[in-house]
């Protein structure tokens, strides 16, 4: 369950899932790794470049790619003189009608200066660094762990 475009597209968003447009973090229930939100609501940047080839080139080094750091440079054919970065997990105003990019390996691109409504980043920490943030805090603050 998601945060994405419920009716018809663009003209109405019904808002079934109770927002027609970003939602808090952690309206949604988690996935299975206990993550929030990683799909729909706001497209989140990635520090990779994006490059259009990318994953072809990956396939094409043969072996399993774990973890890949992403390319050194930016290339998007269809603008290529405009750097831009990787986007995951889609957004508000995704839809099966338009953009199935909300899915897991779905993958958008932008460019950094780009301001929208539907973009965002995600903050993350290891779970040592939450246990000694509770316990420095004396377990005051956010409820939810950062898994």
């Amino acid at each position: 369950m998601a945060n994405t475009f419920q009716g018809h597209f663009p003209e109405k968003n019904t808002g079934e899932d109770g927002f027609v447009g970003t939602a808090p973090v952690g309206s949604f229930p988690p996935n299975r790794y206990g993550l929030y939100d990683i799909a729909g609501n706001v497209w989140e940047w990635c520090s990779d470049w994006y490059r259009a080839d990318y994953y072809q080139t990956l396939a094409d080094a043969g072996g399993i790619a774990r973890n890949p750091p992403g390319p050194v440079d930016s290339f998007d054919p269809s603008e290529p003189g405009t750097k831009k970065r990787v986007q995951k997990g889609g957004s508000y105003l995704c839809t099966d009608q338009y953009c199935k990019r909300y899915m897991p390996g779905g993958r958008g691109n932008g460019e950094p200066e780009t301001g929208t409504n539907h973009v965002g980043f995600r903050c993350v920490m290891t779970q040592p660094t939450w246990d000694a943030l509770q316990k420095e805090n004396g377990s005051h603050g956010a409820s939810k762990s950062p898994n």
